[in-house]
């Protein structure tokens, strides 16, 4: 789920003080760099700016310059306009600001113009990559002419040039849309300098450039010392507030140049660091704050310290504008997502619903910022296993963010990944595909190949295609899902780990229990380091893990995994939840393998006790259940009731799964060896004959099922 956030601060109403100050500022057009020289914006007389609580500002001087009295310490803008124009940032207005005696600048472009700068800094982006490609490729095959490296390094080297130019796709589109925004009247020659660097993608001169005003680090240090002398030296106060806020607002905007230069490399870590840096320059800039809590969470995944940051830009909002603001409801939010992340859904409801409450109340029903708390609401009720109900948010949140005149695709693009999910747990397959694969087409068009977004989509395709038996197709997009992830994302994430497992369960379909089980660990030591044992999806890969060692015949272990994953299921979802039948399910195996019959149907009813109520009669995993308790009475030699549930689970697996399922074939099999017990060697065959059809397609000739199954057809064939 993509979780958006608004840098706008949203401020109350207070009684006019006797000294009004006077705001003053600039409409103008965006200040650009041509040939490396400085050609400044033009005002733009004839805009009409509107302030909350006065009349609209009438801008009539050619410079573009206004003014308007500001009654307290700061002041809202609702909307700017001008015919032909827009805000370069969308999100200006509406804004609450602080009152400054420096002009407030607010910048316009025609959308044309807008468009065509971007498309300028893309090119010129790209073309100096393909330049540095070139550069480099002369250097290995000067290396390679010189004999200095063997065919196989210098084979390598061209083959990972080639993969970091393709993943840089992206960093281009994002690099130009934002240096297509900047207004270089605003600048100073520094960093002018490091932007043009960066937007041409000399990373290491901007890197050198910005180190030759010395440590930043011992530099953020000492400021805040001086921060501490000016509190404890009133008689230089005045003196030392003017000093410190020039060196401050210097240092942030080295912090912030260094984040983008490592975020550029995808080196989270370091980007992270400077976010935090510049995090600490001003403890009560709401914006820093929540900007450095989503970039950990969502880059770092470390979920405490993402909700310690936003629990204090919680806490400054309120105390700022009072519980019921937008903003503080966009706290909220991110508080809610945090909660998600650590699997504690209904701590995340309420958060989500305090949003939600605030946000209907001051917005109204038809924003976009509604229909964001709408999806996470809907997500939190899937997590916790009650599909209706997050379907019902999800269509609320798609319906919203269908209504708005400028529609924020990548909102939709989430929409239909989630409905897209809920189908895929109502075993609804091709409606689960067809809206997975809306949103792939939304995310490569708006994002681009490699964003984590567009890896999400893969991902869900490949589940798809693994619940449907094609194992080939879900390897292929989990294998592409891995891939974006390990570049953007780094290997130690929790979405890598659930790839992992993904790619583990492939392995385990396919009977190579070695290679599966390399995955599930690689999966475990990421979300243990992050989550600890008591998370939901440590429980998945114990039970994953479970299976692997049932098949392998270690019932010790299996046992062991499968309880783990109950014992955590049970204290993180409650007891009626999919996932904890899924624990009942993998249980009964264990006890079936040893002989425990009865200590198996205990576990097997429990599993059909959670799921008839929450899935329905006709769901794969009910027909799992089905059949597990049709094998039971089959060893037990209770062949008419083993008879009368296999019956059960078949129509269910075809009807849901189709014909050709794995699953399908299994039911046929087991109808085979019923009626081979009762000696109806005709139905026998007929069944056995079916099973072998589906597993040579699917598995081919040579797979131990499908050996088997054709060794009980020469068996029948012998008795008959």
């Amino acid at each position: 789920m993509k979780k958006y956030f608004l840098l706008s601060l949203l401020c109350l109403s207070l009684a006019s003080i006797a000294f009004a100050q006077t705001q003053s500022g600039f409409v103008k057009t965006k200040g650009r760099m041509v040939n490396g020289q400085l050609v400044p914006g033009q005002g733009l007389k004839g805009s009409t700016i509107s302030v909350q609580g006065r009349s609209a500002v009438l801008v009539n001087k050619d410079d573009g310059a206004f003014s308007f009295p500001v009654p307290n310490s700061q002041y809202r803008i609702d909307s700017v306009t001008k015919k032909g124009y827009q805000l370069v940032d969308f999100d200006a207005c509406p804004r609450a600001y602080k009152y400054s005696g420096n002009p407030l600048y607010l910048v316009m472009e025609t959308p044309d113009q807008q468009l065509q700068d971007q498309l300028t800094a893309e090119r010129k982006i790209r073309r100096n990559l393909q330049r540095q490609l070139q550069d480099k490729e002369d250097e290995i095959e000067d290396l390679k002419a010189m004999q200095k490296i063997t065919d196989e390094e210098y084979r390598k080297a061209l083959q990972k040039l080639y993969e970091e130019q393709e993943s840089n796709e992206q960093l281009i589109k994002d690099m130009a849309k934002r240096y297509s925004s900047l207004d270089y009247d605003q600048m100073d020659e520094f960093y002018r300098t490091v932007s043009s660097f960066i937007e041409n993608g000399e990373l290491v001169k901007a890197d050198s450039m910005l180190n030759t005003k010395g440590d930043v680090a011992l530099q953020v240090e000492e400021q805040l010392k001086k921060g501490q002398a000016i509190k404890e030296q009133e008689e230089q106060l005045q003196q030392a507030k003017t000093v410190h806020a020039a060196e401050q607002e210097e240092l942030q905007k080295r912090c912030f140049s260094f984040y983008e230069n490592f975020r550029a490399q995808h080196l989270n870590d370091t980007a992270a660091y400077y976010l935090k840096l510049r995090a600490s320059l001003d403890s009560t800039n709401v914006d820093w704050i929540r900007e450095t809590g989503t970039f950990i969470q969502d880059y770092i995944a470390n979920y405490d310290q993402a909700l310690s940051y936003f629990n204090k830009a919680l806490k400054l909002q309120v105390a700022a504008q009072g519980e019921n603001s937008s903003d503080v409801a966009l706290c909220y939010n991110d508080i809610g997502l945090a909660y998600y992340y650590k699997g504690n859904y209904d701590k995340a409801l309420e958060f989500y619903n305090k949003a939600l409450n605030i946000q209907l109340a001051v917005l109204g029903k038809s924003h976009r910022h509604v229909a964001v708390s709408y999806n996470n609401i809907g997500l939190a009720y899937y997590s916790k296993g009650e599909y209706d109900k997050a379907l019902e948010f999800y269509n609320k949140a798609l319906k919203i963010q269908n209504s708005l005149s400028d529609k924020q695709d990548r909102d939709i693009a989430s929409c239909y990944n989630n409905i897209g999910a809920v189908y895929y747990s109502q075993a609804n397959y091709e409606k689960a595909l067809e809206n997975h694969n809306k949103a792939l087409n939304i995310r490569l068009q708006t994002l681009g190949n490699d964003h984590p977004e567009v890896a999400s989509s893969y991902n869900n395709i490949g589940t798809v295609y693994f619940d449907q038996g094609n194992y080939d197709k879900a390897l292929e997009n989990y294998n592409k899902a891995l891939n974006i992830r390990h570049t953007v994302l780094g290997k130690r994430h929790p979405d890598v780990a659930s790839t992992y497992n993904n790619i583990a369960l492939v392995h385990w379909k396919k009977s190579d229990f070695e290679k599966a089980l390399e995955f599930f660990n690689k999966a475990l030591d990421i979300q243990l380091a992050i989550h600890g044992e008591n998370h939901p999806v440590v429980a998945t890969i114990f039970t994953n893990m479970g299976l692997i060692y049932q098949g392998q015949g270690k019932s010790d272990q299996a046992l062991a995994n499968h309880t783990k994953a109950l014992n955590i299921r049970l204290s993180m979802l409650g007891e009626n939840h999919p996932d904890v039948a899924q624990s009942y399910n993998s249980l009964f195996l264990v006890y079936y393998a040893q002989g425990n019959y009865e200590k198996a149907l205990e576990y097997e009813t429990k599993a059909l006790n959670v799921q008839l109520p929450i899935l329905g009669k006709n769901h794969p995993m009910v027909a799992t259940t089905y059949n597990n308790i049709a094998i039971l009475y089959y060893t037990q030699g209770d062949y008419e009731k083993a008879l009368e549930y296999n019956n059960k689970a078949l129509p269910i697996r075809q009807s849901v799964l189709g014909e050709n399922h794995p699953d399908v074939a299994t039911s046929y099999n087991n109808l085979g060896l019923i009626y081979f017990k009762q000696e109806n060697y005709k139905k026998s065959l007929e069944y056995f004959q079916k099973a072998l059809n589906i597993r040579q397609q699917v598995f081919g000739a040579d797979h131990p099922s499908t050996q088997k199954v054709q060794a009980k057809i020469e068996e029948v064939q012998s008795k008959m």
